[in-house]
């Protein structure tokens, strides 16, 4: 797939704002020492270092990670970022971070992600989009089943939380273009 090119997106209470390495990494710097976001993320809440971070962290690269700023409308500071991986055929991997508090539990990822669906769906060649899931993370298998993802697997005992012992299991989901198309967030494309 050729690099794509994705201006701004817009919902109703927010602006996707596409943003590259340097601004990416401003917005997520924080993230590296939140317990309850590298919990989610990255199933521990042990720091993460810059290096670290920069190697696995949710920072885009050129032609298939892709780094969106979730700012509220008439507001310049993010309240979280949702990155979209190209990976497999024609498919997608989504990961999100709400890191203002005072969002959580306003539906932010279930409003970012459709919109972000539409768009990936509608021009960029997108048949699946799929998501991974610390089994934990119910507020993330909330907004997947919410948004009408299948629960397609569960990949038992997949990790272990190097801080607590904890073993961690993943529920695994998918959301396929016509499914997608026949569902309530789909917005057909605007006419050129």
């Amino acid at each position: 797939m050729s690099k794509l090119v994705i201006g701004p997106l817009e919902t109703e209470r927010f602006i996707l704002k596409p943003m590259g390495m340097i601004e990416t990494l401003r917005v997520t710097n924080s993230w590296r020492y939140d317990p309850d976001i590298l919990n989610g993320l990255m199933q521990t809440t042990k720091p993460r270092s810059l290096p670290h971070w920069l190697l696995r962290g949710p920072l885009p690269r050129s032609k298939n990670r892709f780094a969106f700023a979730i700012i509220p409308k008439g507001e310049a500071t993010p309240i979280g970022a949702h990155m979209v991986r190209l990976q497999g055929y024609r498919s997608a991997f989504g990961t999100v971070a709400v890191h203002d508090r005072n969002w959580w539990g306003k539906n932010v990822v279930v409003e970012a992600r459709a919109r972000l669906l539409n768009h990936f769906f509608a021009h960029c060649g997108i048949e699946r989009f799929y998501g991974v899931v610390d089994s934990r993370n119910v507020s993330s298998i909330f907004s997947y089943r919410r948004l009408g993802f299948e629960h397609v697997g569960t990949w038992h005992r997949q990790k272990q939380n190097p801080v607590t012992g904890e073993i961690i299991d993943f529920v695994n989901f998918e959301m396929f273009r016509d499914q997608w198309m026949r569902g309530p967030f789909w917005e057909a494309p605007d006419e050129p």
